[in-house]
């Protein structure tokens, strides 16, 4: 078990999590770690102090639980860094420690259901797409109708593009509302009917304390063209005019002041069309695959450690070096078949070293970006000095991979990363 590099000086009840840096973190500031899930993986047991096998949907024996682990003391904070526990988090943390810095029930609730989100954008005049609920496939329709095609229907909650397509038709309208069951069955009702914002997309990180909104990073995000956005990766710089930039900021500034996010963390989706930037999502947590390693190289701040020092009312640490450029390329294929690959480990040490991630073993099957089976099977990010860098590392881990697809054997294709189909417009 790690040891907490100060005396220990409280505990931190988490909900969830697979990380071990989610945990550490949380040790090397000088707290215990209690973590309560389902069913808490073996490889989890060495970076907690305690662990409670729970059930997270029943919120009131959750609560018990805790007051049981704990008796008489207060959790100095209750954290998660995984998105269907956010209202919890913010629940409990109401409930027992009260008073405490961090997400509160209500702007959970405003950036987790993202009718509530563009409810409450439009109501404060600021920029979202127009958008309606539906209940039913005919409802739908008529949204459609009403906003004019293309649309995009996409579910209430959920993380990330789950279920997300850009419709064309009525046809098309009822094919993707009917199939947003099966994405989410146990999500919210109905279906967000809005309309497709045409222009560059960027994935924006930020941290908020107390109510002032830092901007860490704007990544200029690449996505394969509609009906399917399957995510082909990010850009640092991103392109933007220092104007422009300087809209976005506000722009971030102001959402999240008015859905009551003081003290936390984004990750918000913006679209640049011919109107101006549209708030696209706003989700109260870090981003997801690697672009938390990302903003921690091009910014010098952990979003981990940042987020975890702010639930526990603790001073941010100065940020670390920076790098001037970053690159985040999927690993997608535009044909079917055998995939073939050499191992590769890249040298080096620290936020300049190459990440090399496969979710495929050589010799199994893929399926093409554009099939709706297929998505991403990995990623490769390099960092440099100049865009020519980044062009020669990324090739150069290209060379060393070896990447090639040959004729399929007949074999099922190996699943997608479906986590990494991030683009929600």
């Amino acid at each position: 078990m790690p040891e907490p590099s100060t005396p220990v000086t409280g505990t931190v009840v988490m909900l969830g999590g697979r990380s071990e840096r989610e945990f550490g973190v949380v040790r090397e500031l000088g707290y215990r770690v209690v973590l309560l899930d389902e069913r808490i993986p073996w490889h989890c047991m060495p970076w907690v102090d305690a662990h409670v096998d729970i059930g997270l949907d029943d919120w009131g024996a959750v609560a018990d639980a805790i007051r049981d682990e704990l008796g008489d003391e207060r959790p100095a904070a209750v954290l998660t860094h995984t998105e269907p526990r956010l209202p919890l988090m913010a629940h409990l943390g109401s409930l027992l420690s009260p008073g405490s810095p961090g997400l509160d029930a209500e702007a959970a609730a405003n950036c987790r259901d993202k009718w509530r989100t563009r409810t409450v954008l439009e109501a404060a005049g600021l920029p979202v797409p127009r958008f309606a609920l539906a209940t039913s496939e005919d409802e739908a329709v008529a949204a459609a109708s009403r906003i004019g095609y293309p649309v995009v229907v996409k579910p209430r909650d959920g993380a990330g593009a789950f279920g997300v397509r850009c419709c064309f038709g009525e046809a098309e309208v009822r094919e993707a509302f009917g199939a947003l069951g099966g994405f989410l069955p146990d999500g919210l009702p109905g279906a967000l009917v809005e309309e497709y914002v045409d222009g560059p997309e960027f994935a924006v990180q930020t941290l908020t304390r107390g109510g002032t909104t830092q901007l860490l990073s704007v990544f200029r995000q690449r996505t394969t063209p509609p009906p399917v956005f399957v995510e082909l990766g990010y850009e640092h710089p991103c392109g933007l005019a220092a104007a422009h930039h300087e809209e976005l900021a506000q722009l971030l500034q102001d959402t999240l002041d008015a859905l009551g996010l003081r003290d936390w963390i984004s990750h918000t989706q913006v679209r640049l069309g011919a109107e101006g930037f549209r708030v696209i999502e706003v989700n109260a947590r870090r981003p997801g695959g690697r672009l938390v390693e990302m903003t921690t190289a091009v910014s010098g701040v952990d979003m981990v450690e940042a987020v975890t020092r702010q639930v526990l009312g603790l001073e941010q640490a100065l940020p670390g070096p920076a790098v001037a450029f970053a690159r985040y390329t999927s690993i997608v294929f535009d044909e079917p078949g055998t995939v073939l690959y050499d191992e590769f480990v890249p040298d080096g040490e620290g936020p300049g070293r190459p990440v090399v991630e496969l979710e495929i073993a050589p010799g199994e099957t893929v399926r093409p970006k554009e099939d709706p089976q297929g998505g991403v099977y990995g990623r490769i990010v390099v960092y440099g000095g100049s865009a020519e860098e980044l062009d020669r590392a990324e090739q150069d881990v290209r060379r060393a991979l070896d990447l090639q697809v040959v004729f399929g054997d007949g074999l099922d294709p190996a699943p997608s990363d479906s986590r990494e189909f991030k683009s929600c417009c």
